[in-house]
């Protein structure tokens, strides 16, 4: 979308659905836990992340995300989680670092937990099958025992940890409901696990399942054995099964952490939002059979909708830039997850009608606008009040010059239409705000509940309509914009027919 549009540049550029977090939004610092585990024999070292909202509200629960080779992994799947709550990518979570330990001969565990089955040259290899036992015997539950968890897990491993995770997914796929796996070594024992995968991955459960493989492209892709591996799953994973499997360029086996960590996260937390989810015009009156176009940020959300009243489904048309509707009874659209634990249906606030009549038929001047600001106490109704301030101007509203950090007000004017169609109006304010065409009131709106940009398409014919609009200002700083675009017909990009425009800002 390119344009200078300044109602463009609040609603359609910044505004809509981008959900920024405050940067208070992290995780606390991490508490050091020791768990002895009766199936390894052994003590073995927890470190947990909880997220600050924790400090504030001890009766929430969080999706736990479990960091094998903690040692070394855990503080980038901090710093990413950290990130990725800052721009509300993901949720609030907890951070489960599962560390390696040394035996008393220096060796470390992960050659015995990791690998699946024991190799000549390396004796203390094939502990899968007890490392999974302490996972979901005894770890996983001693965590949702003690920590405040909603019983929705996840798990991040690289490497061997990756080799350990495509075990888990073929033997215990229920235990995780993400598996976030990084540049596993599937050449493992001769890659043993390929058969295990060929016969298995077909009843891997789908249901809020999602698994993202990063892996290196080029040479390394064939030697990881993964070029194998990426075979099976496009000939053996259930259809609806959320799976990727994405191969980067130039990287190398460790510096794909940082990426892969991003984008596996942002994968099982697709169609994750804390916001409303708007699309614009918001709401508004459409002629059955005359399509409206409406536009949103849908390049990262899955969206899809419906004509026939049913409720949309992956199979569905998926919304691309700007959708049409023609009868909006009969349209739903939906967001999709790849767990589907964030779907949800999305309100498009469009009803049938009829065209809205002009006061006169015949073309005439346009009015500037006639502005009035009123005593603060005025609104909601301002017929028993006197404004302490009149004026006309062309598209600015001077507030500076009131002499008031708080008032109401009201501003008129005459639209002449020069061509019968779609038209919309779109408001912004931080406080509370009516839009009537016509006699017509088709905003009423209080942006300090959060949303403070709305947007009405109606249709109008040939002539002149009365325009009013009434605002609250409470603050200072509230600001209170007005733009009307013109829809021609067959374009979806309505947002660059500016018509005229009203602004509170400098």
């Amino acid at each position: 979308m390119h344009t200078d549009s300044l109602y463009v540049r609040l609603l359609v550029s910044c505004v809509f659905l981008f959900a920024w977090t405050s940067a208070q939004a992290q995780l606390l610092t991490a508490k050091q836990e020791s768990i002895y585990s009766n199936v390894l024999k052994q003590k073995r070292p927890v470190e947990v992340y909880l997220p600050k909202e924790f400090e504030e509200d001890a009766a929430q629960r969080y999706e736990t995300l479990y960091v094998l080779d903690g040692d070394w992994n855990a503080q980038i799947m901090v710093n990413v989680v950290s990130f990725m709550r800052q721009v509300g990518f993901i949720p609030a979570v907890i951070v489960v670092s599962v560390p390696n330990v040394l035996d008393e001969h220096g060796i470390n565990s992960r050659d015995h937990d990791l690998t699946p089955t024991v190799v000549a040259d390396l004796q203390r290899s094939g502990g899968a099958a007890d490392f999974l036992a302490f996972l979901k015997t005894e770890l996983v539950p001693y965590i949702d025992q003690h920590y405040p968890t909603n019983h929705v897990h996840l798990v991040h491993g690289h490497s061997l940890g990756g080799l350990f995770l495509m075990y888990v997914l073929m033997h215990e796929p229920a235990l995780f409901d993400g598996y976030l796996i990084l540049e596993p070594a599937m050449w493992w024992d001769k890659s043993v696990l390929d058969a295990v995968i060929d016969v298995k991955l077909a009843d891997v459960p789908t249901n809020g399942k999602a698994i993202y493989i990063a892996a290196r492209s080029g040479h390394a892709f064939e030697g990881m054995g993964m070029s194998t591996i990426e075979t099976i799953f496009q000939r053996k994973a259930p259809p609806d099964l959320h799976w990727r499997i994405t191969a980067y360029p130039d990287e190398s086996h460790d510096s794909l952490k940082l990426k892969g960590t991003y984008d596996a996260l942002k994968f099982a937390y697709q169609g994750y939002t804390a916001d409303r989810m708007d699309l614009f015009p918001t709401g508004g009156i459409v002629i059955r059979g005359k399509p409206v176009f409406l536009v949103g940020e849908t390049d990262r959300f899955d969206l899809h909708y419906s004509t026939d009243g049913s409720a949309p489904t992956v199979a569905s048309p998926k919304v691309d830039g700007a959708i049409a509707i023609s009868d909006p009874e009969k349209t739903q659209i939906k967001l999709l997850s790849n767990r589907g634990v964030f779907d949800r249906a999305i309100p498009h606030g469009l009803k049938s009608g009829t065209v809205l009549p002009p006061i006169r038929t015949a073309n005439g001047k346009t009015d500037a606008w006639h502005v009035a600001f009123y005593p603060a106490e005025a609104w909601p109704s301002f017929k028993r009040s006197k404004p302490f301030k009149t004026f006309d101007t062309a598209e600015a509203l001077d507030f500076a010059d009131s002499g008031r950090d708080a008032f109401a007000g009201t501003v008129e004017r005459s639209l002449d239409i020069p061509v019968e169609g779609y038209y919309v109006f779109g408001v912004q304010s931080s406080n509370k705000v009516r839009l009537s065409v016509a006699g017509r009131q088709l905003i009423d709106n209080d942006g300090a509940l959060g949303h403070s940009k709305q947007a009405f398409i109606v249709p109008l014919q040939r002539g002149l309509y009365r325009v009013r609009l009434d605002f609250q200002r409470a603050t200072k700083d509230s600001d209170v914009d007005m733009l009307v675009f013109q829809c021609k017909d067959g374009e979806p990009e309505w947002w660059k027919n500016e018509l005229f425009k009203l602004s509170s800002r400098k």
